[in-house]
């Protein structure tokens, strides 16, 4: 009986699809920024470990906030904005300093979409910010510097077992999730399209 259910309302969205002549449909850049609002709220494993080899660097940042903002640009990118913040340990000159600051990274991606999920692909650095004027801020602001290719690894690490979105706030949604069959970046919203 539930299985009829299940394939009644999937003809229902489709046959609705098919009469308004709807081909593809929208998730805003507001719907996106207020579910990553809300998965930073409800957990607290949002964190991005990075460690350099030999353990020059250890360090833990733990996300605070996100802002995900959709362009048409280049094609269609998502820049995300990341408050951050970020402990551990630096050695340099053959002493280990801790840290604890405030690391802001910024950084441009594309999404894909696995089954009801959207993920960002292939996170690219565009800034870091490090606030402080402390000496260790200072040596990790410089440090970092050094560091994009191993910070934009922990990214994509953090991002493909997070994802930004889930298609399953309506009935709707969760219904046409099986039949997206590709996503363009719009400015500032996400268009998915079906069949």
């Amino acid at each position: 009986m539930r299985h009829y259910k299940s394939i009644y309302a999937l003809l229902l969205v489709v046959l609705s699809l098919l009469l308004t002549g709807c081909n593809s449909f929208i998730v805003s850049e507001e719907d996106v920024n207020a579910e990553v609002t809300k998965q930073l709220a409800e957990q607290s494993t949002h964190q991005i470990t990075l460690l350099v080899e030999g353990n020059a660097l250890n360090l833990d940042l733990q996300i605070t906030s996100a802002k995900v903002d959709f362009t048409a640009r280049d094609g269609g990118l998502v820049l995300v904005d990341l408050n951050s913040d970020m402990t551990g340990t630096l050695t340099a000159f053959g002493q280990v300093i801790s840290l604890t600051t405030e690391v802001n990274p910024s950084f441009e991606s594309g999404v894909r979409l696995e089954e009801d999920r959207i993920y960002l692909v292939a996170p690219k650095i565009t800034k870091i910010d490090v606030k402080g004027a402390s000496f260790s801020d200072k040596m990790l602001r410089s440090t970092l510097g050094g560091l994009h290719g191993d910070f934009e690894k922990a990214l994509v690490t953090y991002f493909d077992e997070h994802p930004v979105y889930v298609l399953n706030n309506s009935p709707f949604e969760k219904t046409a999730a099986s039949l997206v069959k590709g996503i363009i970046i719009k400015e500032d919203a996400l268009e998915l399209s079906l069949f």
